[in-house]
Order: structure tokens, then C-alpha cells, then sequence
């Protein structure tokens, strides 16, 4: 097992170097494979370092393999503090979230169609498959759960603040969406001065795709959601005529969502990011992959606009 092992990563090297990559230690490219698995690694990383117009892969001259590993390494961390950030929205939403529906109708009131925004067709599909997702959810953490558990048996009910410890960001994005205008624009205006409640759902969407990016590890500063980001004031300076859903939508969704000392913060760290991965690049600049992430070059105005 450990001789057919061997041979495939060393076909995989040969295979790389016949595509033009530079191998400068064999011994460090067996490992290196390896530990982060060939496709993970090079299928999910060589696309910046490829030659365009060829009929056959090739990367450009100069590429190390070296070189992909830090990009590989960008993105991890990338991904570790994006996700740090959206947890702590996701917390802070949720909190207001149940705080501003309890005060309307009471924290065990949830499950109940008339307190919600049912106006029109299209919202009231929206509000029953919210509804049947929350009991769905109820039913399948009943007995996983003791916090759940506790409250069936006891009270024969659950409440709204209970029950939120175990839903996904998504899930409360709909719950949000689907709320009473009034109670809406009652959590945008506790969360963050000036954004509206449009805005804030279009954030939390987003960002809950986002998130499912981040927790499973899959590659992100390449990736285009599902799901676009509102326009907004920020993509109106920087000349961004539409909705977008690049990277550079994420650092917009923050600098709406964040106050200014966790956004400069993040900002802070991005810069940290792209300041490592220029000293380890040598064949492409780094404004290249910010390119691909949607970033214009004058991005770190961002942080200063209000």
C-alpha cells in the first residue's frame, strides 16, 4: 500500500515539472502532497500561475511549487479570519434578532403564521417554509439538545432564545427577512447606525453563504457566492455599478455590519495577509490575486469611508 502510495505522488511530480513547474525539492513536494492532498493543492490553486492561451497546461516560467503553497496558505488563513468575523455578526444578529421579536410577540410565539410579514403570495411561501423548517429543526434537536429537551418536557415549549442556539446563520437570515417591517428596521437600527433593514438581509444572506464557504474548508478567495450583496454606498464610490459576490463583497458586507475599530482591525489583518503572501510570490504579483478577488487597488480606502 505504501509502494503504490509512493508512486502515485511521484507520477503527480512528474507530471507537474512536465507542465513547466519548478521542483526545487523532491523530497519536500512527496511530503507537501501528501499532507494536503494533490487536489486540494495544485487543482485548487495553479489557476494564477497557468500561462493563458495554450492548448496544454503549462504554468509560467519560474512557477514553484513553492509559490502555490503560499497561496494555499493565503486562503487558509483567509478563510480562519473571515469566519471569525462573520461568527461574531452571526452572534450579534441573532441576539438582536430574538431580542426585538420576544418584545413584539413574546419569546414562544415564533411558530405562529400571523406574526410575520405575510403580504403577497410570494411572502406567505416564504414565511410557511420558514415555519416548517423550524420545526423540522425543533423535531431533530429534541433529543440531541438538552437545553431543547428541557423545555418539551417540561413547559411543552421552546423558546425563541433557545431554539437559536441551534439554527444556522441561514436559517435566522429567513427568520429575519421574513419578520414584520417594523421589528426589521428595529434590529438594523441596534446592530449599525445608517444601514437599513434591505441591506442588513441582504448581509446576513450573503454572508451565510459565505460562511458555509468557511467552515468546510473549500477555497475562498477566488469564489463567487450564489448569492450577490445588495449595491450600496460603497460599491457606488468604488465604481461598482451592481451587486457583486466576490471577496471584496465580504469586506463591503463588514465595513456595514462592523463598528470601526473591528473593522480596522480586519482591514488590518487582510493588509498582514497580502504583505506575506508578496514576500513569498516571485512569479506573479499579488495585486493579481486581489484582482480575483474583486479588490480595486485603491481597496484600503474602504476602511476610511463612513
Amino acid at each position: 500500500m505504501e509502494e503504490k502510495t509512493f508512486q502515485e505522488t511521484r507520477v503527480q511530480i512528474g507530471l507537474l515539472k512536465s507542465r513547466g513547474l519548478t521542483i526545487k525539492n523532491k523530497r519536500y513536494a512527496k511530503w507537501l502532497i501528501r499532507d494536503v492532498n494533490y487536489y486540494n493543492l495544485i487543482n485548487g490553486y495553479k489557476e494564477p500561475f497557468l500561462k493563458s492561451g495554450t492548448a496544454y497546461e503549462q504554468y509560467l516560467p519560474g512557477t514553484t511549487l513553492e509559490e502555490i503553497y503560499a497561496l494555499y496558505e493565503f486562503d487558509r488563513k483567509l478563510r480562519i479570519i473571515t469566519l471569525e468575523y462573520i461568527l461574531e455578526i452571526e452572534k450579534s444578529a441573532k441576539s438582536l434578532i430574538v431580542c426585538c421579536f420576544s418584545k413584539a410577540h413574546g419569546h414562544k410565539n415564533y411558530l405562529r403564521l400571523e406574526n410575520f410579514d405575510t403580504q403577497g403570495r410570494n411572502k406567505y411561501h416564504q414565511v410557511c417554509d420558514l415555519l416548517s423548517s423550524l420545526y423540522k429543526k425543533i423535531s431533530l434537536n429534541i433529543d440531541k439538545d438538552p437545553s431543547i429537551s428541557h423545555y418539551v418536557d417540561g413547559k411543552n415549549y421552546i423558546p425563541l432564545w433557545v431554539l437559536v442556539n441551534s439554527i444556522s446563520m441561514g436559517d435566522i437570515s429567513k427568520f429575519y427577512s421574513n419578520m414584520k417591517q417594523k421589528e426589521r428596521e428595529d434590529v438594523a437600527r441596534r446592530l449599525k447606525w445608517g444601514i437599513r433593514e434591505n441591506q442588513l438581509a441582504s448581509c446576513l444572506f450573503f454572508l451565510a453563504t459565505i460562511r458555509n464557504r468557511c467552515a468546510h474548508d473549500e477555497r475562498l478567495y477566488s469564489y463567487a457566492s450564489h448569492t450577490n450583496l445588495c449595491s450600496n454606498r460603497y460599491f457606488s464610490y468604488f465604481r461598482i455599478s451592481s451587486a457583486t459576490n466576490n471577496y471584496f463583497a465580504v469586506m463591503t458586507a463588514f465595513r456595514m455590519l462592523l463598528g470601526n475599530k473591528r473593522y480596522t482591525a480586519y482591514q488590518s489583518q487582510i493588509e498582514g495577509l497580502f504583505d506575506e503572501l508578496s514576500r513569498r510570490l516571485t512569479t506573479i504579483p499579488a495585486g493579481k490575486i486581489r484582482n480575483m478577488m474583486g479588490m480595486p487597488n485603491n481597496w484600503r480606502r474602504l476602511g476610511s469611508l463612513t
